[in-house]
Formats: structure tokens, C-alpha cells, sequence
């Protein structure tokens, strides 16, 4: 069975009503980055990072996976499929994908803010200030913010290099780590941008089909099935 592995970002989840940062209107406009993203604001704000966190946990929540994710996880009845994403929602999971890495964390966990492999699932949504992980240290979001490190990397790296067929969806060729992932691709395999605006210059291997994610996905499908037949 051939390896299919996704790279998705924010226009992954776009079309489910999940607001990027980048977009028009998107968060950036009502937030500065490092005010809400960054290990400083945490330890300066933290009930700010809370209340903006449980805001995107609310939202998450009320939202549904889009034909894009939906389509993603029938692949794996033909394929085998590693989802590689920057975003924090559980989208992808939801939608049926069995085998998703999260870059950036997830929306769906807390972390202890001393002890970051003690990890906990969210039963509330709402996480409230003084929250404690089972050894005594205040909970905090479990994402990666601006100035920590990205501990999956390594992971994602290993799962590109295993790549028959790579797929980028969602997210800017400009913008890491998605873009650095792509040199950890093998050699001669087909390599797909999924993209309703893509960058005009790009190299020749990559594919573009320059859709939104859920038609994308679609066009997707029958390209690769014409290609593995």
C-alpha cells in the first residue's frame, strides 16, 4: 500500500469556519501575535492566553469537518495516510484520520506548565486560571507557541522521508515548518499543492491544483488513483 502523506494548515479548517490568523479578518486584526502566542505572554498574561485559548476550544467545538477532511480519511481504505498538521483543532480526527501529528499541539489537551510531557485530555472546554496537573503545577494550553520548540519535528521529518506521495494542503510553501518539511521529501516523488492562490514560482516537481481544500482534495483523488493504478 502506498504512503500518502498530508501537510495541512489553517485553509485546511477554513472552510469549516475556523477563522485563520492570516486572512482577512482573521485574528491577527484583533490580537497581537505575541500577546497571545508567545511563552512571554504566558508568563505576563496568562489569563489572557486562557480566555483566547478557550475561545478557539468553543469555536472548535461548534465546528464540523469539511469535505476536504472527510475525503482524507476515506483515502485510508486505499492508502496509507500520515497527516502531518499545523492546526490545533480535532478536525481531522473527527472526520475519521487515524494516524494525524500535530505540529503545533492541540486544542483538545493541557499540559503541565513545569513538566511539558505531562500531558492531559480536556474534559471542560473552558480552562479556568489555578487548574492543576495531577503533580501540583498550573495547567497551560497545550500548544506550541513563538519561542518554544517544535517537539514533533523529528517525527514529521521521518514520516516525509518515508513519503511515496506528498501533498501540501492549506498551508504556504513560504511558511515553516511546512516548507522546510519539503526537503526531507524523497527524491522523484510526486508532490502535490493544494492551493486556491498559489505561490507563482515553485519548483517544477510540485503539482498544483489550485483549489480550496474540499474540491481540492477531490482532484486530488483522481490523480493519484490514475497514477497507483
Amino acid at each position: 500500500m502506498k504512503r500518502l502523506v498530508i501537510l495541512s494548515g489553517a485553509g485546511m479548517s477554513a472552510e469549516s469556519g475556523i477563522r485563520t490568523f492570516r486572512d482577512m479578518n482573521g485574528l491577527w486584526e484583533e490580537y497581537d501575535v505575541m500577546e497571545v502566542a508567545s511563552i512571554e505572554a504566558w508568563h505576563k498574561n496568562p489569563e489572557l492566553l486562557l480566555r483566547f485559548y478557550n475561545d478557539r476550544r468553543v469555536q472548535m467545538l461548534a465546528s464540523q469537518p469539511n469535505m476536504g477532511h472527510l475525503l482524507l480519511a476515506e483515502l485510508e481504505k486505499s492508502f496509507e495516510v500520515h497527516i502531518i498538521t499545523q492546526n490545533v483543532d480535532d478536525l481531522h480526527e473527527r472526520a475519521g484520520s487515524t494516524k494525524v501529528l500535530h505540529l503545533h499541539g492541540e486544542l483538545t489537551k493541557a499540559r503541565s506548565s513545569v513538566d511539558p510531557t505531562l500531558i492531559t485530555i480536556l474534559e471542560n472546554p473552558v480552562m479556568k486560571p489555578g487548574e492543576q496537573c495531577a503533580k501540583g503545577s498550573p495547567l497551560r494550553p497545550h500548544i506550541v507557541w513563538f519561542g518554544e520548540e517544535v517537539p514533533q519535528m523529528d517525527n514529521a521529518i521521518a514520516i516525509v522521508e518515508s513519503a511515496d506521495i506528498l501533498c501540501v494542503i492549506g498551508t504556504s510553501l513560504n511558511v515553516y515548518p511546512a516548507a522546510g518539511l519539503l526537503n526531507y521529501a524523497p527524491k522523484n516523488i510526486s508532490i502535490y499543492l493544494i492551493d486556491p492562490n498559489p505561490p507563482e514560482k515553485l519548483p517544477k516537481q510540485i503539482q498544483v491544483i489550485a483549489e480550496k481544500a474540499g474540491s481540492g482534495v477531490e482532484k486530488l483523488i483522481q490523480r493519484i488513483r490514475d497514477v497507483t493504478k
